[in-house]
């Protein structure tokens, strides 16, 4: 009882702004891919470009739409760190198929 009635009001207005401006931002972010996906030059690079910007457009997704931004640090980490078991796993293959390819 202590907000004036008008403060949900402003809430959600400012929460519909924040809403298009990520919603302008995942679209940059998509034109910046496209872009990327058409640029000539080494695919490593080219693939590292566009992992790099879709884990950006992930993180954005998780924190605003999934409201993961506005939670406490203990719900964050039972999100990130079931995710993050795959990008290590990932790098662990990755590596160990250098390897074998460096040495034999």
């Amino acid at each position: 009882m202590s907000e004036p009635a008008g403060a949900p009001a402003h809430r959600s207005e400012s929460r519909g702004r924040q809403y298009l401006v990520i919603f302008f931002v995942l679209f940059v972010l998509t034109v910046v891919e496209v872009g990327v996906s058409y640029a000539h030059g080494p695919k490593a690079q080219i693939v590292v470009v566009l992992f790099a910007l879709a884990l950006v457009k992930a993180a954005c997704v998780a924190l605003f739409f999934m409201h993961l931004k506005w939670e406490t640090r203990v719900l964050r980490a039972t999100v990130v760190a079931p995710l993050s078991l795959p990008v290590i796993y990932a790098l662990i293959l990755i590596s160990e198929a250098a390897w074998r390819r460096l040495s034999g």
